[in-house]
């Protein structure tokens, strides 16, 4: 066995052997895949290039030892290298010394050598590898080098160049890999002398002759099956461990393992590497894929969590380009594309390291923490991190950043109490705060790196004192008076804790405040008020959340009857939400929840809002809780609504019947019940014919005796069928708030009202 490079080879220098005839790809081998277009052939390359074009770099610049590329092995037969295992590294190294002799002008001085090199496993091949080096002229270089073409583009343009050649994969994979080493190296400093130099070799590899080893030709086939291929991760781990090893902050931090004789001190690439194949590996293993046993891509894909984190914080558009580009059907992750994207620096490696010695933490206090799940849902968080939707969702990023944030930062003087009170803050700003894209999330990351660095012992207290940036406004308002409120006695920390903790309002409660008052208080910063009046103030919120609490469950408003509590709200004024179209407000929704609803009390400087939260207000005041139904029904028979509110209160089924509670109003005359959240005008009913068919199945009509649907020639919903006969009939015909009845051989009839319609209906059909 001998330490050796292509060029040795081809130019028969390697000592002992004799190799005048220079390399042969034999024809048991397959064809060069490495310049496939496959997404896995793409990645292969691109890592392949990279990993050479960087130890040129470092051999050139810092004598730093070559790249070797592990074993190539065959035999000699006359005087001709005839590889077994390496075929497809020889044949990127050939291509990319024949790019630079190519590139420098040399090709010609140095063509005996090239023509060396050959294919058996095909003619075309060779005949190819032949055409490149004696078909290319000065005018071809100039086309590449000056005029940006590519080389597939010269190439395939040469009189030489047969057409059935493009079902010759090894000849489409050395032109495409022609193209990418152009991609990677045009640019550089590198020069076909680094690549030739003996001296000071850039790309070596072990050569072994099996022949002069007793070796058979079946060693091949048993080398070849020894095990499974390397991972993702494998491959990234081990260069990983090289790139921390040439990096400035190698020797910056105090890293200690411990072993047999005590504890020793080391840098962070012997750290990593140790780690990663111990501590780390026991833990990923507890969790790995139980039927493949892999967790490999676990500990990858939290590498990537964390590396995009990190990106986030540099640039909204960098975290926006790259997971886009990791979730990219087919994609994979690789030390290529965490090299390209720049995701590897001292940052994301040294959050990625202390983060994964948390995760493994024998300290009883981190333990613990990570385990209680009070106020947020640590064991789904950390597993979003595990997950490979890298652009995954900003909720679970910003809650895992800021838990490890805060951790990480305040390691050596952690307080349970604390990290209880962080725990629900975090959960009541970041859940509470609506992400609309990356740069809300950008935001929030920068606000966690603020409050961590303020502080000081009581979280409370810097959260207090200190602007808060990147959540909802309204909401860290609100967290700050809850806190001076926390403080005033445990009857309010036991209301507040309690009402936090109602599932729907997941930690937002201003509306209770609003609607007591204390809110109002709180802006004019008079909260400094004596024991009666925090008595009465207490009370009230109390006596608002006891209402919200029969009115809603934990996925939002509790069933009723007949549309009992939209009805009633609506007998107190129009409250409606507009969200494509208006709706009268559902469970959950970012626009037309009554979750947005409550939070919106505490907007004072919406005119939209705060007259609707006035009449959610009103309808909280009236209702008795000791006879839920009744006091709505009562609200709703005393209501005095002349405008379309008043239909919609004297009749649930315009309710019951839409989709997400959806309407089109087109004028108050003129209004649609919606089966999607877009109006369509062949499917959605117009609200006053779905009134009167109602009405008529009332007067002894069933419900087949009368149809509903889209009328063409007047291009309206309406009646199209009563029983067997087939008029029609709408209402606001031409806008005019009537109704118009059309019958086969009568006279158009216009009815002023509804009542008069349904007389001569009932009468008539």
């Amino acid at each position: 066995m001998s330490i050796t490079t292509i060029w040795s080879i081809l130019n028969n220098e390697v000592e002992g052997l004799s190799m005048k005839r220079g390399i042969e790809i034999p024809m048991i081998q397959r064809d060069y895949a490495q310049g496939r277009t496959t997404n896995k052939a793409n990645e292969i390359r691109k890592v392949f290039l990279d990993k050479i074009l960087s130890s040129i770099e470092l051999v050139k610049t810092k004598n730093s030892l070559p790249l070797e590329l592990d074993f190539i092995y065959g035999y000699i037969e006359s005087e001709m290298f005839v590889p077994l295992d390496g075929q497809q590294r020889l044949t990127t190294l050939y291509l990319i010394y024949w790019y630079f002799a190519f590139k420098e002008g040399k090709l010609e001085e140095y063509k005996s050598t090239f023509l060396k090199f050959n294919y058996q496993t095909r003619q075309s091949s060779e005949d190819f590898l032949k055409c490149i080096n004696n078909g290319l002229t000065g005018k071809d270089h100039t086309i590449i080098f000056e005029k940006n073409k590519s080389f597939e583009y010269v190439i395939t343009d040469k009189n030489w160049y047969f057409v059935n050649w493009k079902y010759d994969i090894t000849i489409q994979s050395a032109i495409t890999m022609l193209d990418e080493i152009h991609h990677i190296f045009k640019g550089t400093s590198v020069s076909f002398s680094d690549l030739t130099d003996n001296e000071k070799p850039c790309i070596v590899f072990n050569f072994l002759d099996i022949k002069n080893f007793g070796l058979s030709d079946d060693l091949y086939i048993k080398m070849n099956s020894r095990g499974k291929p390397l991972t993702n991760f494998e491959n990234l781990k081990a260069e990983l461990g090289k790139f921390i090893e040439l990096s400035d902050f190698n020797y910056k931090y105090d890293f200690s393992l411990k072993h047999s004789s005590g504890i020793k001190m080391v840098n962070v690439e012997t750290y990593f590497v140790t780690k990663i194949d111990t501590y780390w590996s026991d833990y990923f293993w507890n969790i790995r894929n139980k039927d493949t046993n892999e967790y490999d891509d676990k500990l990858l894909n939290l590498l990537a969590f964390i590396s995009l984190n990190d990106a986030v914080r540099e640039s909204a558009d960098k975290f926006d380009k790259w997971t886009t580009e990791f979730d990219k059907e087919g994609s994979e992750m690789s030390y290529y594309k965490f090299k390209q994207a720049k995701l590897l620096n001292e940052n994301s490696i040294i959050n990625y390291i202390k983060i994964l010695d948390l995760l493994v933490s024998g300290e009883q206090i981190v333990i613990d923490y990570l385990k209680d799940e009070e106020y947020l849902n640590k064991t789904e968080i950390i597993k979003s991190a595990f997950e490979s939707n890298y652009k995954g969702q900003y909720q679970q990023r910003i809650l895992f950043y800021a838990i490890f944030k805060f951790i990480v930062d305040h390691n050596s003087t952690l307080n349970l109490k604390e990290l209880k009170k962080w725990d629900r803050l975090i959960r009541n700003i970041v859940v509470n705060t609506i992400y609309n894209s990356s740069k809300d999330f950008h935001d929030s990351v920068l606000g966690i790196d603020s409050l961590s660095k303020a502080y000081n012992g009581d979280i409370y207290e810097d959260f207090s004192k200190n602007d808060i940036k990147g959540f909802d406004n309204l909401q860290v308002r609100e967290e700050k008076l809850k806190i001076n409120l926390l403080q005033k006695s445990q009857n309010w920390e036991d209301i507040i804790l309690e009402a936090e903790s109602h599932k729907y309002l997941n930690g937002q409660i201003s509306f209770l405040f609003v609607f007591s008052g204390v809110y109002d208080k709180y802006l004019e910063n008079q909260l400094n008020f004596d024991f009666n009046t925090s008595q009465h103030f207490l009370n009230l919120t109390k006596e608002y959340f006891s209402k919200f609490k029969v009115l809603f469950k934990e996925s939002g408003l509790r069933e009723f009857k007949d549309e009992l509590f939209r009805r009633a709200l609506l007998a107190k004024g129009d409250y409606r939400l507009h969200s494509t179209n208006f709706s009268l407000v559902i469970d959950n929704d970012r626009d037309i929840s009554w979750k947005r609803l409550f939070r919106e009390t505490a907007n004072k400087t919406s005119d939209y809002f705060q007259n609707k939260c006035v009449i959610m207000k009103a309808l909280f005041d009236d209702v008795n809780v000791d006879s839920l139904e009744k006091s709505l029904q009562t609200i709703i028979n005393g209501h005095t609504a002349t405008d379309w509110r008043k239909d919609f209160i004297e009749n649930p089924i315009i309710i019951s019947k839409s989709y997400r509670k959806y309407f089109k109003f087109f004028s108050n005359n003129d209004i649609y019940i919606l089966r999607k959240s877009k109006y369509n005008k062949y499917a959605d009913p117009e609200f006053k014919s779905v009134v009167l068919k109602q009405k008529l199945l009332a007067k002894g009509f069933v419900d087949d005796d009368i149809e509903l649907g889209f009328i063409e020639n007047l291009n309206q919903y309406g009646i199209i069928r009563i029983k067997k006969l087939k008029p029609k009939l709408i209402y606001n015909y031409n806008g005019n708030g009537k109704y118009l009845l059309k019958q086969k051989g009568k006279e158009d009839i216009i009815f002023i009202d509804e009542s008069k319609t349904l007389h001569y209906l009932i009468n008539n059909f």
